[in-house]
């Protein structure tokens, strides 16, 4: 196995600000926009970016001063939606808020339903009642109640947001759990090969894109000298051609931690995009075919 090829990738843009990385979500086929949380100030910031340019329209963004008990729910090309929590201690929220990506300017605010799905063109909101639900289409542009739904359409919306969810993961690559007996042998000799020599490797999770093995993976550093019973690890990530068998991209993603995260990285159309110490997102551009 070859090192490194000599057309290896590069980070093409990164992105950090105040807090770690919690969440985030795509505007189309240009925004990236996320949250931030300082657990222990109990401070939320937004963030919008285009990926495509790494262009940053939003960083440390505060649009409200007490925000910490509210979450990014959704979003198109132009707005993105927050969910204002009713209470810290309960799921439940209690509002939706839009904003505009680029700005941060709150376009409106419907205090009446908690989001529910959004397409390009559409927004649903939904308030919970004691015995049944209420579900309304809210004009995504102006927060205005367009039309409250009879029970009948109910499974439609459902199934509009399922559709939805399914578009959003089959046009986004999301890393699969490694698991030798349901691994087609390609990979599973590009895996012997890669760690022929390593040893106490777990929790291997990984896309395969064309030639491509995108991975990341967990090694024993020590046990944690606080808690006998709690081992450390090393999450490193790695992106190997599988034709030339050579290493294109190396890292390290957490260079301490006693758990094991899952999706840490996917992809997006060309891009490929990855956390880092939970407060760093770094994008490559993939040469896909």
């Amino acid at each position: 196995m070859k090192l490194f090829d000599k057309n290896k990738l590069k980070i093409f843009w990164s992105f950090s600000q105040s807090g770690n990385i919690w969440k985030f979500i795509f505007g189309g086929d240009k925004y990236i926009i996320g949250e931030t949380r300082d657990t222990i100030n109990k401070k939320l910031y937004l963030f919008s970016l285009d990926f495509n340019t790494g262009k940053v329209f939003l960083r440390d963004h505060t649009f409200e001063s007490e925000n910490f008990w509210v979450s990014i729910e959704g979003a198109n090309e132009n707005i993105f939606f927050l969910g204002r929590f009713e209470n810290p201690k309960l799921p439940y929220q209690k509002n939706i808020i839009a904003l505009d990506i680029e700005t941060g300017q709150k376009v409106w605010e419907n205090d009446k339903y908690s989001y529910l799905l959004n397409t390009d063109k559409q927004l649903f909101g939904i308030k919970k009642k004691f015995e049944s639900n209420e579900i309304s289409e809210i004009d995504i542009m102006t927060g205005r109640n367009l039309k409250t739904l009879s029970e009948d359409e109910h499974l439609t919306v459902f199934e509009l947001r399922n559709n939805n969810e399914d578009f959003l993961y089959e046009n986004s690559n999301y890393p699969i759990k490694y698991i030798k007996s349901d691994t087609e042998d390609i990979v599973n000799n590009a895996f012997a090969l890669i760690f022929n020599k390593e040893k106490n490797v777990h929790n291997i999770e990984y896309i395969k894109k064309g030639s491509l093995l995108i991975f990341n993976y967990y090694i024993n550093l020590a046990v944690d000298s606080h808690n006998n019973e709690r081992i450390l690890y090393e999450n490193k990530f790695m992106i190997y051609d599988m034709m030339k068998e050579s290493v294109l991209f190396e890292d390290i993603l957490n260079r301490k931690t006693n758990y094991c995260v899952p999706d840490n990285f996917f992809i997006k159309n060309n891009y490929l995009f990855y956390l880092k110490e939970m407060n760093l997102l770094n994008c490559i551009k993939l040469n896909l075919e």
